[in-house]
């Protein structure tokens, strides 16, 4: 059994998507509808449910994903071990995030790893938090970054950066240049938001309840989305809105924005980084956490 097919198996069941399993596995979608159907020829079962709205599986498939998962499991620690042999640090290294940390801490976080260390093959895989932890758990990742890990057994978690979310302007705003801004402040201005179920309109939202404010307190002038959509916005002169500090570095350095902090408690995250505590460590992913934490020591 070829076990790319297995793979994309996963990938598919995961993400409910023939699309989107091609997008992660970055090959077309017909090589993914092309593996599926090798697979339940050499088999000689049905696998996947496509009848209904939403892609399924069927009782076979539900049982290969969860033997899938252990076989691939299996693979990964084999080709860890078989790293350790030699001298230096080498082999692959898994690693997943979730949405936040994957789009504001992983890429410039393993490009420079890799810079270091350039015998180590790294993946990155962006899932929702919980998925991350039960990959982990299932010794699929070696290491993941999440916004928000619940209490699971065997799950080490230790608090990785502190996000804090600020209110961003263009220069020259009359709340540019203030020491901070609170939120009964800020209930006044035309506000551009993230779109409902983001983590940073979450961690607001929240911070507002405690505060005595709803949500319709805010003068919403416009919703766009995720960090990126209303960042651009404010770049161009629109309005104004609250984003986590590590997503305006750059512009902010550069002078192209400004942040302001809010005032109040509750208005910051962390993000984790996640390991199975039963697991010893393969010589890559201590070299990567060693790297990890070292500059994440240099944030505070």
């Amino acid at each position: 059994m070829d076990l790319r097919h297995l793979r994309t198996f996963r990938a598919v069941v995961d993400r409910s998507s023939f699309s989107q399993a091609a997008e992660a596995l970055e090959i077309s979608q017909p090589a993914v509808s092309g593996q599926i159907r090798s697979l339940e020829k050499e088999l000689g079962l049905k696998l996947l449910d496509r009848g209904g709205r939403r892609l399924a599986t069927t009782e076979a498939g539900a049982v290969l994903y969860e033997h899938a998962g252990r076989v691939l499991a299996a693979e990964a620690a084999l080709e860890r071990a078989l790293a350790e042999v030699g001298d230096g640090v080498s082999g692959r290294l898994m690693l997943g995030a979730s949405t936040g940390p994957g789009e504001l801490l992983a890429p410039r976080l393993l490009g420079d790893f890799a810079e270091a260390h350039p015998e180590v093959e790294l993946h990155l895989a962006v899932y929702d938090s919980r998925t991350v932890c039960e990959r982990v758990l299932d010794d699929e990742l070696e290491l993941g970054f999440v916004g928000a890990a619940g209490a699971m057994r065997g799950l080490s978690v230790e608090p990785f950066v502190r996000d804090e979310l600020v209110v961003i302007t263009p220069p020259g705003h009359p709340l540019s240049e203030r020491g901070s801004v609170s939120l009964q402040e800020l209930a006044a201005e035309p506000m551009l938001m993230q779109q409902r179920g983001s983590g940073v309109r979450a961690v607001l939202e929240d911070a507002m309840r405690a505060a005595g404010l709803r949500d319709r307190d805010l003068t919403i002038a416009m919703e766009l989305g995720l960090q990126q959509s209303v960042k651009a916005a404010v770049l161009d002169g629109i309005g104004i809105t609250v984003i986590s500090r590590l997503a305006v570095e750059r512009e902010v350095a550069d002078g192209r924005l400004r942040a302001v902090p809010l005032a109040g408690p509750g208005l910051a995250r962390d993000f984790s980084l996640v390991r199975a505590s039963r697991h010893t460590p393969s010589r890559a992913a201590e070299a990567f956490l060693a790297f990890a934490r070292k500059r994440a020591a240099g944030r505070r």
